[in-house]
């Protein structure tokens, strides 16, 4: 299970949790998410990128330099 927790403006903070996991936050809405895909999809309406936790890759992808 994914999180969003967000003022739709400028603060985004999202991640993965346990299904029994609680979440407080100072934020107004705060969304859950079946997949990290419908996360990821949510965000790219805000028209924010995601970067996984893990790898700090984002999504899309950064274009390369040459």
């Amino acid at each position: 299970m994914w999180y969003l927790a967000t003022n739709e403006i400028n603060v985004f903070h999202y991640g993965e949790i346990s299904d029994n996991a609680i979440v407080t936050t100072g934020q107004p809405i705060l969304l859950y998410f079946e997949t990290e895909q419908a996360l990821i999809d949510k965000l790219l309406e805000y028209g924010h990128k995601y970067v996984a936790p893990s790898s700090e890759q984002s999504y899309p992808p950064e274009p390369e330099e040459n």
